[in-house]
């Protein structure tokens, strides 16, 4: 019977031990590396959902803080009342919420690219308006006495077109501003708010206040 001297013994029984414990290190770095590998997946996705959460509450947050303007339409319009926009709405959005334009609406009077203002009123005129209020406030200007300390003065509530180009520095183009703006805005308030008008500036305001007045 084949046997081992005492040193092979001791060899072999080395060598086994040498090969349990490469088994045990193998068994133990797998295990690792798989927690290792699902640590990372679960922090992956971990971070994929707070990234989600922190996106809607933004678009959460932007939605809240999104403004509303009320506007007033009326008119040449389907549905005319007041209405409440987004304040990145244009004069056209306006027209829509009110139902369209009906026939023969002056697209000429108004600009529908303009961008909305809280307590706006939006008037939509019917084509020849326009030209028949001008005519009528010209004759109305025509009959009405002046009053001491108003002689001369042009009343840029009613003043046609031509009326308004007798102002200094006020050509075609601004003599449109200023009757589309009180179209839309409703009549001048006071003197200064004819500043609003773009393109009038103050430099241009002082060349014509004296010769301004609003009724």
């Amino acid at each position: 019977m084949f046997s081992f001297s005492k040193r092979e013994k001791i060899m072999i029984a080395i060598i086994g031990l040498l090969i349990v414990l490469n088994i045990i290190q193998y068994f133990k770095y797998s295990v690792t590396d798989r927690n290792d590998s699902y640590q990372l997946l679960l922090d992956t996705q971990t971070e994929q959902v707070q990234q989600q959460e922190k996106e809607s509450s933004q678009i959460d947050q932007n939605t809240q803080e999104q403004n509303y303007y009320v506007v007033y339409v009326c008119g040449n319009v389907r549905k005319p009342g007041v209405y409440e926009l987004p304040s990145s709405s244009r004069v056209n959005d306006a027209v829509e919420k009110a139902g369209g334009l009906l026939p023969n609406s002056d697209l000429n009077a108004i600009n529908l690219a303009e961008k909305i203002q809280d307590g706006q009123k939006i008037y939509i005129p019917k084509i020849g308006e326009i030209q028949n209020q001008t005519i009528l406030s010209s004759q109305t200007t025509q009959n009405t006495p002046n009053f001491p300390g108003q002689s001369g003065k042009i009343n840029i509530n009613t003043a046609s077109k031509e009326e308004l180009k007798t102002l200094d520095r006020i050509g075609d183009k601004l003599a449109e501003r200023i009757i589309e703006y009180r179209q839309t805005h409703g009549p001048f308030k006071s003197i200064e708010e004819i500043k609003n008008v773009n393109g009038i500036g103050d430099k241009i305001f002082e060349a014509i206040k004296d010769s301004i007045t609003v009724q």
